[in-house]
């Protein structure tokens, strides 16, 4: 009887204290021993039985089916960090003949989380930091949320939902090389917002609608430095302080893991009018040469709002991109790519007389020198040469360049 109660106290102990056997427990065992409250049987037999309910409380813990065990099922983490060089042949394009630069930096620190709260609820957040260290798009060094959302899917129900801060489905925007294509460096949308989604197994179906707050998409090409965003201006219209954006997306898979074909139209408020944008792309994993894969995609304006130029109202210009993009995978670890892609501004340039991008081509390779699939780590070195040429009005022609040419050279992992 004493023996059991002792047992109790001390295996209670054990369990709320959460320290280890093989210290704290043996010396307390050892002072009861010192104290003449346990002979020395009493002793042995405590540690022999103590032993056990440790092994057997062990397993329900951190055996196979535990919480524990199950926990850790349920969250997953990711990440990936990324050094890049760059040469560029013309430092400034406004100045012709300038001089070559280069610059070494950090592409991207980036860190990734995603639980499964059940198997019908799951949420994903990335928080990240780039550009650090560059002097041409520098970055503040700070982490920032890069994207968080909360996706409500269960299987064999076709509606599903996803809600958060996330690159919204306007635009498909593949690339085998280091740099971005021209459509997601001018039409990216990485906004909060809701989607509403319907998927079936008929040709892989999934169709959505999405709203969201904001002018993001035309900001971003006004960023996207494919033309001269000072020979125009944006009015903002106060529409886009309401969620009052909207993104159709359709997507389909006609020939199961070799095509898959997009479609999306995009609208956000404007000044006079809405931004109206189509996108088209398709993917294809070639049938007859393994290892061969082709990408297409061509957005479009529908509509543009009026812009300002430095004195009277400008036209309404409805500006185009068509990126192709092919990729051959030689052996496991080495991938070449190359890809073509033009920008029509639909005359912008010439009527502000300023300058826009009209034609890049890139080249480029992946060699991934490490990769663990069971520990999803990977390693690589990428490669990429890139000229770009420009479409000058005769304002500009005698100041400024009209071709550029860069080289990227990227080391990267991935977990």
């Amino acid at each position: 009887m004493r023996k059991g109660f002792i047992l109790a106290v001390i295996f209670t102990f054990f369990l709320l204290t959460g320290t280890s056997y093989a210290s704290d427990v043996d010396s307390l065992m050892d002072l009861l021993l010192k104290k003449g409250i346990i002979t020395q049987k009493e002793h042995k037999e405590l540690k022999a039985e103590i032993r056990e309910e440790v092994k057997k409380e062990g397993k329900k813990v951190t055996g196979e089916g535990s919480y524990a065990t199950k926990r850790s099922d349920r969250i997953s983490i990711g990440g990936a960090v990324a050094g890049e060089y760059r040469w560029v042949k013309h430092s400034n394009m406004t100045t012709k003949d300038s001089d070559s630069t280069s610059d070494l930096y950090l592409r991207t620190v980036e860190l990734s989380l995603e639980a499964e709260l059940a198997d019908w609820i799951t949420t994903a957040i990335t928080v990240n930091s780039e550009w650090i260290g560059d002097d041409v798009t520098p970055g503040d060094e700070k982490l920032t949320v890069d994207e968080a959302a909360i996706t409500l899917r269960k299987e064999g129900v076709p509606l599903y939902l996803i809600a958060g801060k996330r690159t919204q489905p306007f635009g498909v925007f593949e690339s085998h090389l280091v740099t971005d294509p021209m459509t997601q460096d001018a039409y990216e949308t990485k906004r909060t917002g809701v989607t509403l989604g319907y998927q079936r197994p008929f040709m892989d179906l999934d169709a959505s609608v999405t709203v969201y707050k904001g002018e993001e998409m035309m900001t971003h090409l006004f960023e996207s430095g494919l033309f001269d965003s000072d020979s125009i201006s944006r009015v903002s219209d106060p529409a886009g302080y309401d969620v009052g954006s909207y993104i159709l997306n359709v997507s389909i898979t006609p020939i199961a893991e070799h095509l898959r074909l997009s479609a999306a139209y995009l609208s956000e408020p404007g000044n006079g009018k809405r931004n109206n944008t189509l996108s088209l792309s398709a993917t294809y994993n070639c049938l007859f040469i393994d290892g061969l894969s082709i990408d297409a995609e061509y957005i479009t304006a529908l509509q543009r709002e009026e812009y300002r130029d430095a004195t009277v109202l400008a036209d309404n210009y409805k500006e185009r991109v068509l990126s192709l993009g092919a990729a051959y995978r030689v052996t496991e670890p080495v991938e070449v790519a190359l890809r073509y892609e033009h920008f029509d501004d639909d005359g912008l340039a010439k009527e502000t007389g300023a300058w826009s991008v009209e034609n890049r081509y890139s080249i480029g390779g992946t060699y991934t020198f490490y990769e663990n699939e069971d520990l999803c780590v990977s390693s690589y070195l990428a490669l990429e040469y890139r000229k770009t040429d420009y479409r000058l009005s005769e304002a500009v022609k005698a100041s400024m360049g009209d071709d550029n040419s860069e080289l990227y050279m990227r080391l990267g992992m991935e977990f």
